[in-house]
């Protein structure tokens, strides 16, 4: 077999994924190239919001091998991961090329001839294999058209074009949609001294900071309860008997803490006024818990509900209908006065405009975004795969994972199934995220919560554990998964795969 690690790989963006994937191939030998259309590095958190944390905390985001070379906060600010993100590159050397926008991909035998923009003009390289990072919350935002919009004197924006915090102090503010951004935008609009009103079409689910004073991620996220977790695919047969046979110790468990996150929300009007109580109202959901456990889920701000409770931000469950000159009208007939209207509907469905006509339809013909197999690969698009849009919980790990899996692939060290068959399996984790989870315009795109059982199963996959904490039996069990925990993924590959002798093979499961 010829030596495949000397193939040239483009990657498309450099936000975080781009960068954790250029350093996993780097390490596999692979010669990796970071093509990046804006000026700065980081994706989403070059163009985020003022005031913008990372929901998760500092120490479940970064490369494995590489931890924060500086003490970050708890939930790092956008600054500081744009700040460690430079480091990373400069610490591993990593080929990055800012202000190079990819304008198209050229199909040729044995790979892609990429063009792309930069200050010399128009250019192309050739390239064995590219992978896009492109995000799933880089382009493409939702912003539907209102009617009487135009009359309106305020000003209508998104969160991202919000230049200051301060443009909120003193004005009226209604804040439109109940994802992270909107939740974001409400409290830092209230802190500001706005007087702000929240619509949304429908209240979710918010994962509280701290589950009966345990921090989520230790209540929700070692193994011992990421087994709970619903999922398209269990990795053990412990799992499959728990969710198949015993399934009504599984929705226990979530009616448990749904009860536990009910009753915590409720607890933030007790000895108010009733008016007070029933803005708290207004925000409690009436699906399952289960069903906002997906992408735009979101860390309850720790604000949220005392400023609902202090009347700082009136919530109200309706739809917008237009606008009037100096209002925002509600399909319930309510007309609410402002001065700054924030329209943080999210991001629509992801797009591929450098893909070839005919692979970009294949990519782009779902609402929900994209399913790939094992979220990584379409099975008819040659020489090309997707990093990033494995989006999950413990995100930066699930990245490294996926590429490392990519590498055996590209090295042919693992045997894929036909494509007939790995369409199959596609359609069969499409099948049960439409069934199990709220719809979004990446709902397909994403593992979400169900990190822990989408990284078991490409370990296995791989011939490396994916029992990282062992033989620490009490803290594989019962201790939160954090990045570190997967160093030496690809050392323990290179170890294990010296002992094979034939090709790895695709495990009979679907994710």
């Amino acid at each position: 077999m010829p030596d495949l690690t000397t193939r040239r790989i483009a990657i498309i963006g450099a936000g975080i994924s781009g960068i954790a994937t250029a350093h996993i191939l780097q390490k596999n030998g692979f010669q990796a190239v970071v093509f990046e259309k804006s000026a700065k590095l980081g994706g989403v958190w070059a163009t985020a919001y003022p005031g913008i944390h990372l929901q998760n905390i500092y120490t479940q985001y970064h490369l494995s091998d590489f931890p924060w070379p500086f003490q970050p906060d708890f939930h790092p600010t956008g600054e500081q991961i744009l700040r460690y993100l430079q480091q990373a590159v400069q610490h591993f050397q990593l080929d990055v090329r800012r202000q190079h926008q990819v304008l198209g991909m050229e199909e040729q035998a044995h790979g892609w001839l990429v063009r792309y923009q930069n200050e010399n003009g128009e250019q192309a390289e050739p390239f064995d294999f590219v992978i896009a990072a492109t995000g799933q919350y880089t382009d493409g935002r939702n912003t539907p058209h209102f009617p009487g919009q135009e009359q309106f004197n305020g000003r209508i924006l998104n969160e991202r074009e919000v230049p200051s915090l301060d443009m909120f102090a003193g004005k009226r503010v209604a804040v439109v949609g109940f994802g992270k951004s909107g939740l974001d935008m409400a409290v830092l609009a209230a802190e500001q001294g706005a007087q702000v009103h929240h619509i949304f079409r429908a209240p979710a689910w918010l994962i509280p900071e701290k589950i009966l004073g345990v921090h989520f991620t230790h209540a929700l996220f070692p193994r011992f309860n990421s087994i709970m977790m619903t999922s398209w695919a269990q990795p053990t047969a412990v799992e499959r008997f728990l969710h198949n046979r015993m399934s009504f110790v599984v929705s226990g468990f979530w009616d448990m803490i749904t009860a536990v996150v009910l009753f915590q929300l409720k607890r933030h009007g007790k000895g108010q006024d009733q008016a007070a109580k029933e803005r708290l109202n207004t925000l409690i959901p009436t699906h399952k818990l289960l069903l906002d456990l997906r992408s735009s889920g979101a860390l309850g701000p720790e604000n949220y509900y005392p400023l609902v409770v202090a009347g700082q931000i009136q919530p109200h469950h309706s739809e917008v209908a237009g606008f009037s000159a100096d209002a925002i009208l509600l399909n319930n007939g309510q007309q609410i006065p402002c001065d700054l209207v924030v329209m943080s509907l999210g991001f629509l469905t992801p797009t591929f405009p450098f893909l070839p006509e005919k692979y970009r339809c294949l990519m782009e013909a779902e609402t929900d975004g994209v399913q790939l197999y094992r979220h990584l690969l379409h099975p008819r698009i040659p020489h090309f795969a997707v990093s990033g849009f494995n989006h999950g919980f413990l995100h930066v790990p699930t990245v490294e994972v996926g590429t490392q899996w990519l590498c055996a692939h590209l090295r042919q060290e693992i045997e894929l199934p036909p494509p007939e068959e790995m369409e199959r399996s596609i359609e069969v984790v499409r099948n049960w995220k439409r069934e199990n989870i709220r719809f979004e315009y990446a709902r397909s795109c994403a593992v979400s919560t169900r990190f822990q059982q989408y990284i078991d199963v490409l370990l296995k996959e791989i011939d490396v554990s994916p029992y990282r904490k062992m033989p620490n039996i009490f803290a594989e069990v019962f201790d939160r998964y954090e990045a570190t925990d997967y160093q030496g993924i690809y050392e323990e590959y290179e170890r294990r795969k010296a002992k094979r002798n034939e090709p790895l093979r695709a495990l009979p499961l679907d994710t």
